[in-house]
């Protein structure tokens, strides 16, 4: 069981606030590009919404919770 094997590196959050993001969606795209860190190791773009998963660019739409295991850096 995962538990038992990994119960040495499970560290516990106490007392964290929950941070509500409100980040509107400027302009939704007319057609959706699926960005992918498994065809392009870098992806460009403005960000110009948030919505759910999803960081909606400029330059297509970016699935967060897909890549959920890989380490990205994000700079503005």
């Amino acid at each position: 069981m995962l538990l038992n094997k990994y119960s040495n590196q499970i560290i516990t959050l106490e007392n964290q606030t929950i941070v509500k993001i409100h980040y509107p969606v400027i302009v939704y795209p007319k057609t959706i590009q699926s960005l992918s860190l498994d065809k392009s190791f870098k992806i460009t773009g403005k960000l110009l919404g948030i919505k759910g998963q999803y960081l909606i660019l400029d330059s297509g739409v970016f699935n967060i919770r897909k890549f959920s295991g890989y380490c990205i850096k994000f700079s503005g």
